[in-house]
């Protein structure tokens, strides 16, 4: 098809219906327990449709769904979509408080969950609305043959973004811009014969590159089922389902390229971005994936998923900092000053794109959607999304990304306002005063960093105790990914001479290894465990038990140390149980429990011989700091 020419009236539903006709023996999903095709994958979507039907949902309304990635879920968007009304997607990984803030601010008549997820938040229910188990929908609901035509400009769904103000922002996402995103465009290849990897979690944009580029091209999804895949996980899914494309965030990506090259050599393309890509795994991407693409995109959520891309193959990439490329087809990118007038070729100002892409604005946030979709100078009637990120263009009209203009940041590919965490941590009543950053001070290693000033001074041995439980505290309000990894408690904040907090006084971390008692390990499997905690943490010692996260750790580092205990072991473990044992001693339990003592003393063994090796992810090879 031409990038000019693509179904920008259809929406998304009837294009998937179109494809489950034409085709309906044709695979539409492949899972762990195997596939779906697009006629029996239409046929679900449709009993969901008439079961919200019946309650009354129609057009216009949200609908809710807390559920894990798979097959039902999948069948509960286009059933939503089908229905007219638009789909909210939920992260069962976020804490119950922020689930709750996000459906009060939605406010949709239906919540669609997982029957397993309903036995985990049990008060999890709409203010207004009601509670329905997805299972029981698809089991007790008839398919209907007629449904709601809608339009392309009817809301297609509402994905929440960190906000400043320590609420969550809808944004507001119609259907033709899920269309715009995977029809018609040349950055990737969108065909009956492509499957997409289905990895990223349901409420980030990234799945809807990985959903849809399939499902409105008549390709298969390919679900990767674990909720907290590792590595080896992700490996498996790429051979067991012949999956072709994929999209990784940028700190995932580097992980793969330094563990698992060769289980990506079966993709055709990869996608990457989220945030700044190391030029070092890129060359060794493509140095060792010779029958692959390799795509850095770039995107907000307000511009559905992408708004530039740049293949490094088709563009002749020189080796030097990763250009995000040009737009896609079906939209605009205009680089401009503060005064919204653009800049020269090689001048630098703000990022601002518009076109089909375009999200409609935030949900129930009138004066934010106001400043941020503006009206385009150079096109009278036409929006432009202020991005707040600095770049510039080549002559050669490819543009780089600089940077950030406000305090927004990317933690392993999804957006964290700085301000939203401030401003949870103000409110504790333990603390008068706290500040955010992110701190990077080993290159690709980005942490969060909190710094917290007391209400009333804490005492110097239960200082930590102190900063300890605000951290628990905050753990209960917002997601993973946002809670800081360094804590610094300080008496006060140094002021610039306008009086403002002077963020660059701030004073590193402490280096050394908390204060908690030196590891005594009670068992050699202790020991094991404990030198790849010191490796990936990179701490002179760890404690027997304290706590993974506590000292340090990230979801994205625990992934790392996943990766080498199963190397090292020869064994397969979920990834979930180092979430459910993150002290030393714990998992070394957990690996006694379950491994017979061969596979225990191999561990032990290569844990000993292997020493620095493991020690890639926190100590990056040099060509990670091009």
């Amino acid at each position: 098809m031409d990038p000019q020419d693509y179904p920008r009236d259809a929406p998304v539903h009837a294009l998937f219906l179109a494809a489950a006709a034409a085709t309906p023996d044709a695979v539409a999903l492949r899972h762990a327990a195997g596939t779906v095709s697009y006629g029996a994958l239409a046929a679900d979507a449709r009993r969901i449709a008439a079961a919200l039907a019946a309650d009354g949902v129609g057009s216009g309304d949200l609908v809710a769904v807390l559920t894990e990635r798979g097959p039902a879920a999948i069948a509960a968007f286009i059933g939503i979509l089908a229905a007219g009304a638009a789909y909210v997607p939920l992260d069962p990984a976020y804490p119950a408080e922020a689930l709750e803030a996000m459906l009060g601010d939605a406010d949709p008549p239906r919540l669609l969950v997982q029957r397993a997820l309903a036995d985990r938040f049990p008060g999890l229910v709409p203010p207004h609305g009601a509670v329905r188990v997805l299972e029981e929908l698809l089991a007790d609901a008839p398919p209907v043959p007629a449904l709601p035509a809608g339009a392309a400009t009817d809301l297609a769904y509402v994905m929440y973004t960190s906000g400043s103000t320590g609420t969550p922002k809808g944004v507001r996402v119609p259907h033709r811009a899920v269309v715009r995103l995977v029809r018609g465009q040349r950055y990737a290849r969108f065909a009956a014969d492509e499957v997409f990897l289905h990895l990223s979690p349901l409420a980030f944009d990234a799945s809807t590159f990985e959903i849809w580029g399939a499902l409105l091209n008549g390709g298969s999804v390919a679900i990767v089922g674990e909720p907290r895949p590792g590595l080896a996980d992700i490996g498996a899914a790429i051979a067991r389902h012949g999956a072709t494309t994929a999209w990784f965030t940028a700190a995932l990506f580097h992980l793969m390229v330094e563990h698992r090259l060769e289980e990506l050599r079966p993709l055709r393309r990869i996608v990457t971005g989220g945030d700044v890509v190391s030029p070092g795994h890129a060359a060794r991407a493509l140095a060792g994936l010779p029958g692959c693409r390799l795509v850095n995109g770039y995107g907000p959520t307000e511009n559905t998923t992408f708004t530039t891309a740049y293949d490094l193959l088709a563009e002749g990439w020189d080796g030097g900092a990763l250009p995000i490329g040009r737009p896609l087809a079906h939209g605009r990118v205009a680089i401009l000053d503060e005064d919204l007038a653009p800049v020269a070729d090689g001048e630098v100002g703000q990022l601002c794109c518009g076109g089909d892409g375009l999200a409609d604005g935030y949900l129930r946030r009138p004066e934010l959607t106001a400043s941020k979709f503006v009206a385009d100078p150079a096109r009278p009637g036409e929006r432009l999304y202020l991005t707040g990120d600095l770049a510039r263009r080549r002559p050669d009209g490819v543009i780089e990304f600089l940077g950030r203009l406000d305090r927004q940041v990317k933690i392993n590919g999804k957006r964290v306002e700085l301000d939203e965490i401030e401003h949870v941590l103000r409110a504790d009543p333990a603390l008068a005063d706290a500040i955010v950053v992110m701190r990077e001070d080993r290159p690709g290693m980005k942490r969060l960093a909190a710094y917290l000033k007391p209400a009333t001074a804490w005492a110097a041995e239960r200082c930590a105790a102190e900063a300890a439980g605000v951290i628990r505290r905050l753990r209960r309000k917002l997601p993973e990914h946002m809670i800081p990894a360094d804590v610094v408690v300080v008496e006060a904040f140094a002021l610039t001479p306008n009086g403002k907090v002077d963020r660059k006084a701030l004073p590193p971390p402490p280096a050394a290894a908390p204060a908690a008692p030196a590891l005594a390990a009670d068992s050699p499997t202790e020991r094991a465990v404990a030198l790849i905690w010191q490796r990936v943490l990179a701490l002179p010692t760890v404690p027997a038990k304290g706590n993974f996260f506590d000292l340090g750790g990230t979801s994205l580092q625990i992934i790392a140390v996943h990766d080498a205990i199963e190397q090292e072991t020869g064994r397969r473990i979920p990834i979930a149980s180092l979430f459910e044992h993150p002290t030393v001693a714990g998992l070394a339990a957990f690996l006694d429990d379950r491994a017979d003592d061969g596979a225990v003393a191999a561990a032990r063994l290569r844990a000993a011989r292997q020493g620095a090796a493991l020690g890639r992810f926190r100590r990056s090879r040099p060509e990670a700091a091009e």
